[in-house]
């Protein structure tokens, strides 16, 4: 939206060329449908402004491939004309014509006294209406199914009245009537439910109507099913997996999703599913040998006994009525077999459900920046003045006079003998002086571009209860510490690690040993990372470009080392870590997520009283220290979608750094 004089432009750009507009004014705005020469699509999705500054409750955009629909609204109380269209090739220009825009002018002028004219100020405009978000576009698959429960024949109108009549009369009263043959299959007398089904009893009243409303009216008031076959009709509780025609057996192997998923998601819709479950019981008899008391019997037996049950499931209702399927986890395949109609229903819904799950590149950027600069002086002088000797140690002042030092009391043995002045070692009416001043200045800096690819499959890799952080129980993955909350758990999570293992700590244990005493002792070291560690997880990565992740950075470093007794020495670290929550950032954005910059300034001064302040003098009485750390942190995020649908290009065009790296890429690729 742009503002002009008397006229408001609405700018739609990448119309291309020769547009084409349909516009029509309406009660409470105006509305356009436009046309495009080429397919496109809304970059940023359906869009929606709210201006009412220039008149305009909301403008709105929406739409795909060559045809959108555009709609403006003005405010209450404002009327909007037709706008003047134009376009330059490229973008579309609507010119809606406008009132001059209406200031508000906060002071008067006084043009009858001499002086300055001051200018005219203006109440700034209100803030627009908060908008919601736009929704975005939503991949939609559709499929148009046949009601497998409506039965379809055709005969002479129906007039009938019935009341508590069973409905396998009723129904055969109507296929009589319509010159059908008539079979009732009644699948309750093998769950002893026969007397239940027969027992079925319809209230039912018919004056002129159709045939074909008449007998599928019956069967919905009994609760049954019924089908065609030929000049038959077939009706009873499951009816629709009875058929005398040619059944169809497919077998899909499916890419993408599980067989198991595929065959739940089937039977929801009323497939009937068969898998076959082995149950293994074991039973203990006896004690162990540890366990057993004396002259008691103690041989312990266990048996097993494994059962094989094939079990069917699915629901009573739905478009796969009738369907049958089963599963192979080996070869990941999903049988089919039922009615060829219903078989090619279920291979509509298998395509939708086995599509690639997307996959994208986290590129993470970590910049860690320390700098640190120390200062130091000190003066040290020494003076003998015939017995008299004074000394400045770093800005403290010690003095000695006469030739022995005043003697010290003990409580245990009194008054310590007379001790000389040490001045008197050296020659008298001497000056000494010592004079030390150090600057040390050092920078670090960290630069790290770690890519994680990860596909948005959350399935579990790992159990909660394994060894380590992560929870490793089968050794597969890494079974230590990863020194990140975001572990590989799971399929959509992954971890790099980038350092030197160093250790943090140690378990001290006292074992004792063949005469009782407890002086064995273990030392069992905790490892961590110095270095990078980076965990990453995606949540989801939608139709809109839009990925939704956490990650877990973290930059640590060796700072200090302290010893423990009997052990050895443990580093010290100094960890900085950013733990975030669910992030959402487009497709080839980047996301700043910190930039900590902290500053520690630290001044330390020794001086005689009123000597040590005297300016130039002064310096030769103090001892002075300025130590200085300043630390930058910066962590940048870049997710990017790798569009593996017409082969993408990720990954290829590296070019290695090294002749070694060179010369190995070379071999690999004959």
């Amino acid at each position: 939206m742009r503002r002009l004089g008397n006229a408001v432009e609405l700018v739609v750009e990448g119309a291309g060329p020769a547009p084409e507009l349909q516009q029509s004014s309406r009660a409470n705005g105006w509305q356009g449908q436009l046309t495009t020469a080429r397919p496109s699509g809304l970059r940023s999705g359906p869009q929606r402004l709210s201006l009412p500054e220039l008149g305009f409750q909301s403008v709105s955009l929406d739409g795909s491939g060559s045809t959108y629909n555009l709609s403006v609204t003005p405010m209450p109380g404002v009327s909007m004309a037709r706008p003047v269209v134009s376009a330059d090739g490229v973008n579309l220009i609507l010119t809606f014509p406008s009132s001059p825009q209406a200031s508000l002018q906060t002071n008067r002028l006084n043009l009858s006294q001499p002086g300055a004219v001051p200018l005219p100020t203006y109440a700034p405009p209100l803030q627009a209406r908060a908008v919601a978000p736009p929704l975005g576009d939503m991949a939609v698959g559709t499929m148009t199914l046949r009601n497998p429960g409506y039965v379809n024949v055709s005969g002479p109108p129906v007039t009938m009245t019935l009341k508590n009549a069973p409905a396998k009369d009723a129904l055969m009263a109507l296929a009589q009537l319509g010159g059908y043959g008539f079979v009732f299959v009644d699948d309750g007398n093998a769950t002893g439910q026969g007397a239940v089904s027969s027992a079925r009893t319809v209230s039912i009243s018919f004056r002129g109507e159709t045939y074909s409303r008449a007998l599928n009216s019956t069967l919905l008031a009994a609760g049954l099913q019924g089908k065609k076959e030929g000049n038959m009709i077939i009706a009873g509780p499951n009816a629709l997996t009875k058929s005398f025609g040619a059944q169809m057996s497919k077998v899909y192997r499916l890419n993408q999703v599980g067989p198991n998923a595929a065959a739940d998601y089937l039977a929801n819709l009323g497939a009937s599913v068969t898998k076959t479950n082995t149950i293994t019981t074991s039973v203990t008899q006896g004690v162990s040998q540890g366990e057993a008391v004396s002259s008691g019997a103690n041989s312990q037996t266990t048996q097993s006994q494994t059962q094989t049950t094939v079990e069917a499931y699915g629901a009573s209702t739905g478009p796969l009525v009738g369907l049958r399927a089963t599963t192979d986890t080996r070869l990941g395949t999903i049988t089919l077999v039922g009615d060829p109609g219903i078989v090619l229903v279920a291979e509509g819904y298998l395509r939708q459900l086995d599509l690639r799950q997307r996959q994208v590149a986290l590129s993470v950027k970590i910049l860690d920046v320390n700098l640190d600069n120390d200062s130091t002086m000190e003066n040290s002088f020494a003076i003998r003045w015939g017995n008299n000797f004074i000394v400045n140690d770093g800005g403290e002042l010690l003095g000695a006079f006469g030739n022995n030092l005043p003697p010290t009391y003990n409580p245990l043995t009194g008054f310590s003998a007379q001790s000389p002045n040490p001045g008197l070692a050296y020659p008298k009416d001497q000056f000494y002086d010592f004079l030390r001043a150090q600057i040390v200045s050092q920078s670090t800096k960290l630069l790290a571009s770690p890519t994680l690819i990860l596909q948005e499959n959350p399935a579990e890799l790992r159990s909660e209860g394994g060894g380590g952080s992560g929870g490793s129980s089968t050794g597969a993955l890494d079974d230590y510490s990863i020194d990140s909350p975001i572990g590989r758990r799971r399929a959509n999570e992954g971890v790099v690690r980038v350092g030197t293992n160093v250790i943090t700590q140690y378990q001290v244990n006292n074992a004792a040993n063949a005469s009782g005493a407890s002086n064995i002792i273990t030392c069992e070291p905790t490892l961590s990372t110095a270095g990078l560690v980076l965990g990453a997880r995606v949540e989801k990565i939608d139709d809109n470009g839009f990925v939704t992740f956490a990650l877990s950075p973290s930059v640590s470093a060796v700072t200090d080392r302290e010893p423990v007794p009997g052990c050895g020495n443990i580093d010290i670290l100094s960890i900085r870590r950013l733990d975030t929550g669910a992030l959402r950032v487009r497709d080839g954005q980047t996301l700043i997520m910190t930039g900590v910059i902290s500053d520690f300034d630290r001044a330390e001064v020794s001086k005689w009283p009123i000597l040590g302040d005297i300016p130039l003098i002064g310096s030769l009485f103090r001892s002075s220290g300025n130590r200085r750390e300043k630390r930058e942190l910066v962590i940048m995020v870049t997710p990017k979608i790798i569009n593996d649908v017409e082969g993408g290009v990720y990954g290829y065009g590296y070019q290695p750094s090294t002749p070694q790296a060179r010369e190995f890429m070379g071999s690999a690729s004959y």
